[in-house]
């Protein structure tokens, strides 16, 4: 007895052989767990390339959104997907004009959604949605109760053809009264004694900045970082603005000329950069990216932002300045500018992006003016010179490839109205930056003829002569009316109106001075001055007068105002539009 006792203990105290069925009973749970991860394994690795063929097929899709759904499937399938892993293909709008109520990166904006995106007017983006099993082994018993979710992807895809476009005056010769007229002008708005050669007057006249690499070296030069968008709502100091604009100048003439101008300027006269610029697509890209994609390799005519940077300031033209801005004309004669005002444009000066949400233009600029004729009492003046605008309405890229030697880009441009004021302002802030609407009551008379104290007429007009074309359509590129300019050059604009004369102008005031739109005053030693606006005879033989007049005015104010215009970067009574880069885009993911 004692010895079955003895085995049975030393039986109970042996553990030899339990690991066999302990491992037995959790082989199944071992294997199901082993199988589970296999699968999720192949999980992660086949939604990353299912969304790398998304990804591919909705830029293939992006090449010609018109044929998205096609495109999408012939290359999915291509790379071995079935027919049925496309789920669905939207085609819309790549949005440039995304704000704050959207999340990050949300650029595509379907076609039902348009006014989400104002300005889109191009359906050039699509979005693809896929969707297919996983491959499964462990858990695909499981049926519809797996842990591994269905494979899902979804990618957004847009073609981006883009076009630079400015509205400025056109490149002219500097002549010596051009010279004085760019020095003194811009000289008065900065608050300094301004002298620039003729040779870089030239310089920055006929030279451009790349776009790009100017707002990249502006941000360097400040320490900024951030969007370009951030940067171009900063203030800078103009010299800055000079300087990085030198190193992205596109000849070494251009950026010598930016640098002196830079140094004669320092950074005292503060800019700000809010509304020169339109993005476009370059809107939310980080400052530094200029020579990657989608940038776009677009000029800017040196002097013009150079002109539109010191009339953005706070600069203004005040009677200290007066003896700086007495131009001679013809002998006996002159015109001196006694202020300058203007009202910003609702448009950018410069700007980039796709068609039919990118437009540039001028802003209306007010000139004050005491013009002398040889032998004629000084008249004072108001010429009013409206904004002009243009719209890049199309952009034609052949083959569907960069190629920019072959595109085409269509705009439609409006030119500016020309108004003129005869009589002395009297409205507080009739020049002031913001320029306010001005009528006859703004002015009071001033004499045409003054034989005192036998006989003096006085005079106020409102002359708005229609001035300008409404619109006009034309094409830059081959076989169009201009062609499109690079960061190197600045290609052949459009000139957009008719050619208008002040002096010409002024010669058919005798047709205002009556009615609403003038007042006269005819005054002699026993009457007194006598208001009389009926008296055809009268208003006749003042009108004789005054077309004479108008005569004198035409050869010594138009020489001048045409300078001062051009100094401030402006036309009187037409535009010139420059299509200054063009950018037939590979399609990005947004």
């Amino acid at each position: 007895m004692s010895r079955v006792c003895a085995t049975l203990q030393r039986l109970r105290r042996d553990d030899r052989g339990v690991v066999g069925p302990a491992v037995a009973v959790l082989a199944i749970s071992l294997l199901a767990a082993a199988g589970v991860s296999m699968d999720l394994g192949l999980y992660y690795m086949d939604s990353r390339e299912l969304r790398s063929a998304t990804e591919a097929a909705a830029l293939s899709a992006a090449l010609n959104p018109a044929q998205a759904q096609q495109r999408a499937t012939d290359y999915l399938v291509k790379n071995g997907y079935p027919v049925s892993v496309l789920k669905s293909t939207q085609v819309g709008y790549y949005c440039a004009n995304v704000d704050a109520r959207y999340p990050a990166g949300a650029r595509f904006v379907a076609a039902a959604n348009l006014a989400d995106c104002p300005g889109s007017t191009v359906q050039n983006a699509v979005r693809l949605t896929t969707g297919k099993s996983s491959r499964r082994f462990i858990t695909g018993i499981l049926g519809e109760a797996s842990p591994i979710p269905e494979l899902a992807a979804t990618a957004s895809a847009a073609r981006i053809d883009e076009a630079g476009i400015a509205v400025t005056s056109g490149h002219l010769t500097v002549t010596n009264t051009l010279l004085n007229s760019v020095n003194n002008l811009l000289g008065a708005l900065i608050g300094i004694k301004l002298r620039l050669s003729t040779a870089e007057i030239e310089a920055l006249m006929g030279g451009n900045v790349d776009a790009g690499k100017f707002f990249d070296a502006l941000a360097s030069r400040t320490g900024q970082s951030g969007t370009y968008d951030q940067l171009t709502r900063g203030t800078y100091g103009i010299g800055d603005i000079a300087s990085a604009a030198s190193t992205a100048a596109g000849d070494a003439a251009t950026a010598a000329a930016l640098r002196s101008f830079a140094t004669a300027t320092g950074n005292g006269y503060q800019v700000p950069l809010a509304g020169m610029f339109g993005l476009g697509v370059w809107k939310n890209m980080p400052v530094g990216g200029a020579d990657g994609q989608p940038s776009l390799r677009a000029g800017l005519n040196a002097y013009q932002l150079i002109t539109y940077a010191a009339q953005a300031g706070p600069g203004v033209v005040d009677a200290s300045d007066l003896v700086n801005l007495l131009v001679p004309t013809s002998p006996g004669s002159s015109v001196r500018v006694v202020a300058v005002a203007n009202n910003p444009s609702a448009r950018a000066r410069f700007a980039f992006g796709p068609a039919g949400e990118t437009g540039a233009g001028t802003s209306m600029i007010r000139l004050q003016l005491d013009v002398s004729p040889a032998g004629v009492a000084t008249l004072p003046m108001i010429v009013d010179v409206a904004a002009a605008s243009a719209t890049v309405t199309g952009i034609d890229c052949a083959n569907q490839v960069e190629q920019n030697t072959q595109t085409r880009v269509t705009m439609t441009a409006n030119s500016g109205l020309v108004n003129i004021y005869l009589g002395r302002l009297n409205k507080a802030d009739g020049m002031s930056k913001l320029t306010p609407t001005l009528t006859k009551n703004d002015f009071d008379f001033t004499p045409l003829v003054d034989l005192r104290p036998v006989l003096w007429i006085n005079a106020k007009a409102v002359v708005k002569p229609a001035v300008g074309e409404s619109a006009r359509t034309a094409v830059f590129g081959p076989g169009g009316a201009g062609t499109i300019g690079s960061p190197q050059a600045p290609g052949r604009p459009v000139i957009v109106g008719n050619t208008s004369q002040v002096g010409n102008t002024l010669g058919t005031l005798g047709s205002f001075l009556g009615g609403r739109n003038g007042g006269l005053q005819v005054c002699a030693i026993l009457t007194g001055c006598v208001i009389d606006t009926s008296d055809s005879a009268l208003l006749g033989s003042v009108g004789n007068v005054v077309n004479a007049l108008g005569g004198v005015l035409n050869n010594s104010a138009d020489p001048l105002l045409d300078n001062v215009l051009a100094a401030l970067g402006v036309e009187l009574g037409h535009a010139s539009v420059w299509i200054n880069g063009s950018r037939c885009g590979v399609p990005v993911l947004i």
